[in-house]
């Protein structure tokens, strides 16, 4: 935790007030095709988006761009650290491992830029939204909504932003130690 400190000088003593920083999180869902992406600060959603790679542009390429955009958004928000959602497939094993690159991108991104780095299990956010583990797209996404105001920008929030969102949650909730 960073703290910045200050101070005062009160009848020759000096004292030292501790004022706590505002935590400012990266949260990011990682996919190949889209990026869910959210900056929370002490509850509020401040940016969330997605990042869309072109599925005509190269393997290579479309890694590059997720660096990329990442690198702008940490840039624009300054966040402290980042969450990201731990890897969990049942499906395309080839899906999978273009995640993961994603992924290994994503971490190398965030720490380049000196975030520390937090995991959290898809089952562990579900269970720190809505209280059940096993929670659908839908419950998630209704929790949400109370948890938090999410921006209104006019379009509809795809599932990857929102799950950014949740994670961002995740991290805030579990770092205050509730």
């Amino acid at each position: 935790m960073k703290f910045k400190t200050s101070t005062l000088t009160l009848n020759k003593l000096k004292v030292k007030s501790l004022k706590l920083k505002a935590r400012r999180v990266l949260a990011v869902d990682p996919g190949f095709d889209r990026v869910g992406v959210a900056i929370l600060e002490s509850d509020k959603v401040l940016f969330s988006n997605c990042i869309v790679t072109n599925r005509n542009d190269s393997h290579e390429l479309r890694l590059l761009e997720i660096g990329e955009n990442l690198n702008k958004v940490i840039k624009k928000w300054k966040p402290d650290s980042l969450a990201i959602e731990t890897l969990f497939f049942n499906q395309n094993v080839s899906t999978a491992i273009k995640v993961a690159e994603a992924r290994g991108v994503i971490i190398y991104k965030a720490s380049e830029a000196g975030l520390e780095v937090f995991e959290y299990s898809p089952q562990a956010i579900k269970i720190a939204i809505t209280g059940y583990g096993k929670a659908n797209k839908q419950q998630v996404e209704n929790m949400l909504q109370r948890l938090v105001k999410l921006p209104a920008d006019g379009s509809k929030k795809l599932d990857d932003e929102l799950d950014a969102i949740a994670l961002g949650i995740t991290h805030l909730a579990s770092q205050r130690g509730i």
